[in-house]
């Protein structure tokens, strides 16, 4: 393996002129390229000139379409021009008639007609024509297509296939459609105007092409009308063919186009000589110059090797530069050479310098890299005594956790007992409170009956005085009851005589007659007042009756009353002695219960202190409890932390060691990066 490389290297070291190299390359691909461009030319050049021959005969038959649809556009301008001059837009029909008997037909018609829809004086019941001739045709016109379309369609223009005229020769009928207002009845006349094309004038459409082609036109019946009737011929084999159709109004008529095979070979034959000299030709031409402008880059490049051989003369001169003459591109290489030499000598030269300084950093670096290995040796000492002290540190804090963990659990227990006590003290104190709040009650209670009592004597004492006065006034009430009893034994008296009177008076109005109607109406009202004065008199006087009665039973309950009032008051006095006595045994007892209220007040006042001083003693022992598991959490993490520092540390040391090794074979790299750059003239 090695050796093939070597012998591969030799064959690369040895001398080669890049002249002879690229100029025979450049020559046999030239030849295999002009050898590949006649086969491929002599085989596929059939197809190509084939399509630009059929492309040639596209645009014949284009031009010769163009040209018949051209003739016939012409055409139906004539005819159109022709009837403008024969029918104004207002216009009668005696004038029409004239017109078209004295105007000159168009030059390519046979004659010319016209005619309009309802001028039915035909044999067949169609319209009249009026011709170029002079003449008038009652022939009829309803068979024909110009007709049949004119009036089903209302076509602008229309082409008839060719026909035989009266004379012998084949015309084509054209027609165009003809209107006018008639200056007489005012109304729109629809009508038509057919100009008979004469067919020799469409002979000058055939022409002939190349050596051997020529144009034919066939109409819409098959029939030949310009040119030969190649379509026809018993023999075409001879031939190539090309049709193409042309649109004349309604019409479709046919182009065709053919050409004789022989001279078809024949100039596909010249073209493909043709473009294979021409190949040739140009093959050679690009030879040439080729190899000249092969000769010219290579010798460029010779003049720059010759510079860049007179720069490499062995002493590594840097400062040295090619020479420039010109401004091109081969200048444009010499400079980016010159200006590679000049960045390579800044680099050396910079190079150069930051070894010197990379140098210098290696004797800091590995003095510092000693000292640094000595200190982690004596912080790996320090930190193996710190964790034996944290061991012991650990050991004393839990053993301090549990001793206040158990205080904690006293202070606890004293606190739930204080909380009994307290609340033992507090329902006493609610109790005696509740206790002097009764009594406070029962005194008030008692206080308002003694002033009740008090105010009861009186008001005894003024209702016997009152009662008194009530009872002498019944009394007076009683003598004039009967006072009224008389009274009303009088208005008795007295209505019973009106009732007679009116009776009287009621006869005496009988006897009076007509005169006395009047009079016999008041008598009778008063009879009414009479009945109804007794009525109320013994009605009042029954009230009377029983409110005496009403009124004496009224006096003895109010000499009743009187003798309850005399015992009420002498009861009332004695119930205020006892009352009185029960409001002083109240008040010692109010005395009494609130001097031990205040010394529950008191008792409760010291429960409160001692249990505050507990709660304060229960707080401060977790507050130490908290502070003692964090300290042995911290210790903990203290221990993983110095675990973790030791393994640094001795990875550190690792680390060093390896890095001091690293230092001193970079020191030596950059002692030899010295020696080559001395070699450099800078």
């Amino acid at each position: 393996m090695n050796k093939a490389k070597k012998e591969k290297k030799a064959k690369k070291a040895k001398k080669e002129s890049l002249l002879v190299k690229y100029g025979l390359i450049s020559f046999i691909v030239i030849v295999i390229s002009i050898v590949s461009f006649t086969t491929v030319t002599i085989e596929m050049s059939k197809k190509p000139v084939a399509s630009i021959y059929e492309d040639s005969m596209d645009t014949i038959l284009i031009q010769a379409v163009d040209s018949a649809e051209t003739w016939f556009e012409n055409q139906v301008e004539v005819l159109n021009v022709f009837q403008r001059s024969v029918v104004n837009k207002t216009e009668n029909r005696n004038n029409i008639k004239n017109q078209i008997k004295i105007k000159q037909k168009p030059e390519g018609f046979e004659y010319v007609m016209v005619f309009w829809d309802d001028a039915t004086g035909a044999k067949d019941g169609g319209p009249e024509t009026y011709n170029t001739r002079g003449g008038i045709s009652t022939a009829g016109i309803l068979n024909k297509e110009y007709w049949i379309n004119h009036k089903s369609s209302d076509v602008s223009v229309w082409l008839e296939s060719p026909r035989e005229s009266n004379l012998g020769a084949y015309t084509i009928p054209l027609f165009v459609k003809s209107e006018f207002i008639d200056d007489v009845t005012g109304k729109k006349v629809n009508g038509g105007m057919v100009g008979f094309l004469e067919l020799d004038p469409i002979h000058s459409l055939a022409r002939t092409f190349f050596k051997t082609g020529q144009i034919s036109i066939y109409d819409d019946t098959g029939a030949i009308r310009a040119g030969e009737d190649i379509l026809n011929l018993d023999n075409t084999t001879h031939l190539a063919i090309y049709k193409k159709e042309c649109h004349l109004a309604n019409k479709t008529w046919t182009v065709v186009a053919s050409i004789e095979k022989a001279e078809l070979s024949e100039v596909t034959s010249s073209l493909r000589t043709n473009q294979i000299v021409g190949g040739f030709i140009a093959a050679i031409i690009i030879i040439i110059c080729i190899l000249i402008i092969i000769t010219r880059i290579v010798g460029k490049f010779d003049s720059i090797k010759k510079n860049i051989d007179n720069l490499n003369t062995g002493d590594k001169d840097l400062t040295r530069r090619l020479e420039v003459f010109h401004n091109n591109e081969i200048s444009d290489i010499k400079r980016s050479v010159n200006t590679f030499i000049g960045n390579i000598h800044e680099t050396v030269k910079e190079i150069g310098d930051a070894n010197g300084d990379l140098n210098s950093c290696f004797n800091n670096v590995k003095y510092n890299l000693d000292d640094t290995r000595n200190r982690v040796n004596n912080i790996s000492n320090q930190i193996n005594n710190a964790k034996e002290i944290l061991a012991l540190q650990d050991n004393s804090v839990s053993d301090t956790s549990s001793a206040v963990t158990q205080i904690s659990a006293n202070i606890k227990s004293l606190n739930n007992m204080i909380d009994s006590q307290a609340t033992a003290i507090t329902q006493s104190s609610t109790s005696i409170e509740e206790m002097i709040g009764s009594i406070n009650s029962v005194s008030e209670a008692v206080s308002k009956m003694s002033n009740e009592f008090a105010e009861l004597s009186a008001a005894t004492t003024d209702g016997i005085l009152k009662n008194t006065i009530v009872n002498e006034l019944l009394q007076t009430i009683l003598e004039q009851s009967k006072s009224l009893q008389e009274t009303n034994t009088v208005i008795a008296s007295i209505s019973s005589q009106t009732n007679l009177l009116s009776m009287n008076a009621m006869i005496e109005s009988a006897h009076a007659g007509e005169s006395g109607k009047g009079f016999a109406v008041v008598a009778e009202e008063i009879r009414k007042l009479a009945d109804t004065s007794g009525i109320q008199s013994k009605n009042i006087g029954e009230n009377l009756k029983m409110i005496a009665e009403n009124i004496t039973k009224v006096v003895e309950s109010a000499t009743a009353s009187t003798k309850s009032f005399e015992t009420v008051a002498k009861k009332t006095d004695f119930t205020s002695t006892v009352v009185a006595e029960i409001t002083n045994a109240m008040n010692e007892q109010t005395a009494g219960s609130k001097q031990i209220l205040d010394a529950l007040s008191n008792m409760n006042n010291t429960s409160v202190e001692v249990q505050n001083a507990s709660r304060e003693m229960e707080k401060g022992t977790n507050e130490i409890l908290n502070a003692t598991l964090q300290l042995k959490e911290s210790t903990q993490n203290l221990s993983v932390s110095f675990n973790e520092i030791v393994s640094t540390v001795n990875t550190t040391v690792e680390n060093t060691e390896s890095l001091s090794d690293i230092t001193e074979k970079m020191s030596d790299a950059v002692s030899n990066i010295s020696e080559k750059i001395s070699e450099f003239k800078i």
